[in-house]
């Protein structure tokens, strides 16, 4: 039982579960408030859930041999918890629950966009990952969210370009946050990566750039419908500007990128802006 619960966790931390959480969490919500309902919906959640599954433990897997050489025993490979097949094993089974689930619950045009989105994340744990292209992988995939819900309705309705700008600005910008805190290992061992090629504060003024860019987006959509929540938003994305510009650990970061996102999505929903066209 001890071991069983063991692997339970280790797969846990090797998919990246609260980013998983998180993506599946802000796309479930937005389709719900879009119409989506029922057994339509509950695939849906199945499809990004495990889509984001197969994404982690794919990059885990093929990440191995840079976490063993770089001792991060949080890995659970490198811990022993886990092995590199079983990692494979799983993610290649979540890959094809994600392809079936996804056409299930879209039809052949919502779910050709969310096996893009997840093929976009597999080329960058493949290939990009390590090259100043990390970042187009992002912002394929988070363009591929409001497509998947407003072309998997019925009937299928054009995305709004501006809430496509969003995702993609925030997408990006959570890529750079994320990829700081091992920025210093991975210039040691000369490893690729758009925030290796430009440093900690670059990278760092670039993703604060686009943050501020999303929300100003975000603002122009909703200053006219609800005052509150447009004072709110300048507030939040000031607080995660503090946050990226004190001393603190970078992994704090990311997280402060990924509660933005989640109030973003919060703001859309509570204030009804439609994200189709």
């Amino acid at each position: 039982m001890g071991n069983a619960a063991a692997k339970l966790r280790g797969f846990a931390a090797a998919c990246h579960f609260a980013p998983t959480l998180s993506v599946t969490f802000m796309v479930s919500l937005l389709a719900w408030r879009s119409g989506w309902s029922g057994w339509h919906l509950c695939l849906l959640v199945v499809a990004v859930f495990t889509g984001q599954l197969s994404v982690g433990w794919s990059n885990d897997a093929i990440d191995a041999p840079i976490d063993i050489a770089a001792g991060r025993t949080a890995k659970p490979i490198v811990a022993g918890v886990l092995s590199v097949r079983g990692l494979w094993v799983a993610a290649v089974a979540a890959l094809i629950t994600t392809v079936v689930a996804s056409f299930m619950a879209a039809g052949v045009p919502g779910g050709a966009i969310q096996v893009i989105a997840v093929a976009s994340a597999w080329l960058y744990n493949l290939r990009l990952s390590r090259t100043t292209w990390s970042w187009l992988p992002y912002a394929v995939s988070f363009a591929c969210v409001t497509p998947f819900i407003t072309l998997g309705l019925a009937p299928p309705m054009a995305p709004a370009l501006w809430a496509i700008a969003v995702f993609v600005s925030t997408g990006v910008a959570a890529h750079l946050a994320n990829a700081l805190p091992d920025l210093a290992t991975d210039q040691e061992r000369g490893l690729g990566g758009l925030v290796t090629r430009l440093g900690e504060v670059r990278a760092k003024r670039l993703a604060l750039a686009l943050l501020v860019l999303s929300a100003f987006i975000l603002l122009t959509q909703v200053a006219q419908i609800n005052p509150v929540a447009a004072y709110l938003i300048p507030v939040a994305t000031g607080v995660v500007l503090v946050l990226a510009l004190r001393p603190t650990r970078r992994s704090v970061f990311f997280q402060a990128v990924q509660g933005l996102a989640i109030f973003e999505v919060v703001v859309i929903l509570v204030t009804g802006i439609p994200i189709t066209s």
